[in-house]
């Protein structure tokens, strides 16, 4: 959420908001802003209580266009220019204060308490908040398929503020450009209104024409894009370029308090009316953006001034940068620090502790440091090197994290190398925890490898193997390239492909050749499934299509592999009929056409889910392995997987391999096995335990290919 922090009240009107002064203030405004920053910490801490609380970003962004464009309009009217070193200086003295220090503070939070398997997603995001491209930061990791596993960091919510400041950078320089054009190619003048208008106009139909387009085709790339968000700042300084007089007629007034009140009342209905389901930003943003536009353009003069002046409200709005700025680290922060999820006393202390810190900050760090003639007296060159100065220190503070990650994770990954490649009794799968015998090896009691810090890369995928964001039925080849015993190939998504490495070893080791195809959040069957665009909806029928196609023309195949994972991409429901039926009738429909060529089906149920901070939780961990990070045995395997429900009706033509007793004892499914972290998040394996189950599963699959043997 930005700030919206520009034309704040004076410290006087502050403390003396009188309706009989001459106050400048726009205490409609400044209640907005109170409004935005409380619907969004609420929405932070009880999401289900208020599933549009974060549309209060989008009334922020409204606010900053308003204020900014009018004062740029202001500069323009009076000067017929904009100083862009004096503006960008103004903005860097209010902005710049409050976020090092929230970052600063954050970042040291960071490394005392948090795990440092999440240093690496922290440390980049603290960078990237530092220097304002958070927003980028985020958009890339919702298009990046290894990345979209990552916790939600201390330092997330700066993607919004990262928006506001480039779209200081962008605006000036815009109409600047502008107005250059206009009075090279037309001899009259054009008043700098106009001029901004258009420029304004322009962005507002292209921007949100882009956001409903991209919302449609990658949504989290809509969320946190400039590009997308540029209408709603655009809307709000349109909103600025509108001269209302102070209404003296009784229609004047009906319209502005009309006007006003459907306003705020959108903006409370967006709270109930749109949740996180809801297709965002898209059309739907349309709700809260025209209702702030329309308080920001009419609230003047109207009621809502004075529930602004209510003391507790306009003091809210104050401090609303602040509050921001500090409620969400701890939201992250607290729950890690404490090792419980947040309780309704935890949320509660949250919120006081955000407005006291919030309060602290403004009134002693950053409204006396604005507010100094110093700072008053600084040219914008020396406000560039100090903020250039504290933009290094504050970035130095990720880099420290980084660098001591690195330094972990080459200490952890050559350990990893001895301990893989050597002869170690019970390492991981071998360890048999669910077998009346369990292997147990003393020597593994304080081992976990990967650790924790290098989970996330330990994955096995290959390019070759693996289709993206396409529906292009890629496959690559394992094992040897002729004189092999049996010809197979493996389908499935993401948790078809964490067996990469594990099938090239059964592959060498049975003398067969696997090929294997996966696709992010696809698997064979001829359900629907849901994806977050229709354009991921589309690439996966197709890819399914065409994987239906290939069996058909492979006769010759062996058998088919399918593994699929029961939580990422769900099915939608069609037919009436329920969703585990239609998993279930969607995977014989799929299958049924490697049967009908006469290819048997080896159908791999789904590895067990693990709870959702498993790999944090393992790294903080020290001494021997305890059950502390385990996941109950129901719990694990509680979604549908449908697979052995869907062998039953497959006439003998399909064969069930069930690894559970690998992953699970009777009663839980341990976060470590043997020495080695099962799962690098909460669905995915690490390699380094898919390997492990090499011996297992191949058995598992020669014994069901036996048994279909034609």
């Amino acid at each position: 959420m930005p700030a919206s922090t520009v034309e704040s009240p004076t410290r006087r009107s502050l403390r003396t908001p009188s309706p009989r002064t001459t106050d400048p203030t726009r205490w409609d405004i400044q209640g907005l802003r109170a409004f935005a920053v409380l619907a969004v910490v609420l929405y932070h801490l009880w999401p289900n209580r208020l599933p549009g609380g974060f549309t209060g970003v989008d009334v922020f962004f409204v606010i900053s266009g308003y204020l900014i464009t009018g004062h740029l309009l202001r500069e323009l009217t009076a000067a017929g220019r904009i100083g862009l070193a004096g503006f960008w200086s103004r903005r860097a003295k209010r902005l710049l204060p409050g976020a090092f220090l929230t970052i600063a503070a954050t970042g040291t939070a960071v490394l005392l308490w948090v795990p440092s398997a999440l240093w690496g997603q922290y440390g980049r995001e603290l960078i990237a908040s530092t220097v304002y491209v958070q927003n980028w930061q985020l958009a890339a990791d919702s298009v990046d398929y290894l990345a979209q596993g990552n916790q939600a960091s201390p330092f997330q919510h700066f993607w919004s503020l990262s928006v506001e400041e480039q779209f200081y950078i962008a605006l000036p320089l815009l109409l600047l450009a502008a107005l250059w054009l206009v009075r090279r190619a037309l001899t009259r003048r054009v008043s700098a209104t106009v001029v901004v208008r258009v420029v304004l106009g322009t962005v507002v139909v292209l921007s949100l024409a882009w956001c409903v387009v991209e919302t449609r085709s990658a949504s989290g790339v809509a969320y946190f894009s400039t590009a997308t968000r540029a209408w709603e700042f655009a809307l709000g300084g349109l909103a600025a370029t509108v001269p209302l007089a102070v209404p003296h007629t009784v229609p004047a007034r009906v319209v502005r308090v009309v006007g006003a009140w459907l306003g705020a009342s959108g903006l409370v209905l967006s709270l109930f009316a749109i949740g996180p389901s809801t297709p965002f930003p898209g059309i739907a943003a349309a709700l809260p953006v025209v209702s702030a536009g329309l308080v920001v353009l009419l609230g003047g003069h109207s009621g809502l001034e004075r529930i602004g002046r209510f003391a507790p409200i306009g003091f809210l709005g104050r401090i609303s940068y602040a509050v921001y700025l500090w409620h969400w680290p701890a939201v992250v922060i607290l729950p890690i620090a404490l090792r419980h999820e947040l309780t309704t006393k935890d949320k509660a202390a949250i919120l006081v502790g955000a407005l006291v810190i919030a309060s602290v900050t403004t009134l002693c760090v950053e409204e006396p440091l604005r507010f100094s003639r110093w700072v008053k007296t600084l040219r914008p060159r020396r406000v560039a090197l100090y903020g250039l100065l504290s933009t290094v220190l504050v970035v130095a503070l990720g880099a420290a994290s980084l660098t001591a990650l690195h330094v972990q994770q080459v200490q952890a990954a050559e350990f990893q190398q001895r301990v893989s490649t050597g002869d170690v009794r019970c390492f991981g799968a071998a360890a048999l925890i669910s077998s009346a015998d369990p292997c147990v090896n003393p020597a593994l009691a304080d081992v976990r490898v990967p650790a924790a810090s290098n989970a996330l890369d330990d994955d096995a995928n290959r390019a070759p193997c693996w289709s993206n964001s396409s529906s292009v039925f890629k496959v690559c080849s394992l094992g040897p390239k002729s004189g092999y015993t049996k010809h197979l190939i493996a389908i499935g998504d993401s948790h078809n492909n964490v067996f990469v490495d594990t099938y090239e070893r059964i592959a060498e080791e049975h003398d067969w050749r696997i090929d294997v195809a996966g696709h992010v959040s696809c698997y064979l069957t001829t359900a629907r499934q849901f994806a977050n665009s229709q354009k991921q909806i589309d690439d996966c029928d197709g890819w399914k299509q065409n994987a239906v196609q290939y069996l058909r023309t492979h006769p010759d195949l062996d058998g088919v592999i399918v593994t699929h994972s029961s939580g990422n991409g769900p099915v939608l429901p069609s037919g009436g009929r329920s969703a585990d039926d239609t998993v279930v009738d969607g995977l014989v429909d799929a299958w049924q056409s490697a049967a009908d060529a006469g290819i048997p089906i080896v159908a791999i149920r789904d590895n067990p889910a693990a709870r959702a901070d498993v790999v944090a939780c393992v790294g903080q961990m020290t001494g021997p392995t305890t059950g502390a990070c385990d996941t109950p045995r129901k719990e694990a395997l509680r979604p549908f997987d449908g697979s052995e429900q869907a062998v039953a009706r497959m006439d003998g033509a399909a064969r069930l391999v069930d690894l559970t007793r690998y992953y699970c004892t009777d009663t839980v499914c341990p976060a470590v096995i043997g020495g080695v972290l099962v799962h690098r998040d909460a669905t995915h394996l690490t390699n380094t335990f898919a390997v492990t189950l090499a011996p297992y599963l191949g058995d598992d699959i020669a014994g069901a290919l036996r048994s279909m043997d034609r």
